[in-house]
């Protein structure tokens, strides 16, 4: 499939091989849920990308950055060393910003529009103030943690986006209960074909 994204080829592994969630989870040594929000484009962490890889046999870079992205790496010829720096340099880069985000206390969520499917960060879902059981939901789960008074702001900056008529929104409101209050700054983000599939939205605690 092109354009097939790693969420997609997990699933496709994992339907392939007859495996739950929860049995990859006990496999990679975290819970099912995990495993469910990888399995729909949830942040992973290196290591956890290269337990995966191991369990389903599959190269760790064709799992997360596909086809194009091994035939760009096998097509360098140059020596090993080199390609263990390509490698190397691909991991820390992903671990980089995953510890800065986390260091400066920015969460991520990311919204399929076609499926109406949102995937919180650990960050921003402590931030929302999420329980234990995680965020599960689209875009009314998402208003739902937005303070009562607050909602139709919250609303009237992210439905332009949402209907493709504006390409970014920035906006802050208080939580549900009075928690705290919160920033979200997010981009409409388009397909090759020019479509639009997804918003992709940091947030932060009002006053970084």
């Amino acid at each position: 499939m092109e354009n097939e994204s790693f969420a997609q080829r997990l699933a496709k592994l994992m339907v392939e091989q007859g495996l739950s969630h929860a049995e990859v989870g006990r496999v990679v040594g975290v819970s099912g849920q995990a495993v469910g929000k990888w399995a729909k484009g949830g942040n992973i962490e290196f290591a956890n990308l290269q337990a995966l890889a191991r369990l389903f046999g599959v190269n760790w870079i064709w799992l997360r950055y596909g086809d194009d992205a091994m035939i760009s790496f096998s097509e360098r010829r140059t020596g090993s060393r080199t390609r263990r720096a390509v490698i190397r340099e691909i991991a820390d880069n992903e671990e980089r910003l995953r510890l800065a985000l986390d260091t400066a206390d920015i969460g991520v969520w990311d919204l399929d529009l076609i499926g109406d499917q949102l995937i919180m960060s650990s960050v921003a879902e402590r931030l929302f103030a999420i329980g234990p059981q995680g965020f599960h939901g689209g875009r009314d789960e998402l208003l739902g943690c937005v303070h009562g008074d607050d909602r139709t702001a919250v609303e009237e900056a992210l439905s332009p986006v949402l209907d493709a008529r504006v390409t970014g929104f920035d906006v802050t409101h208080r939580l549900l209960g009075g928690k705290g209050r919160l920033r979200q700054r997010g981009r409409l983000l388009h397909d090759d074909a020019g479509r639009a599939v997804r918003v992709l939205t940091v947030v932060c605690a009002a006053d970084w």
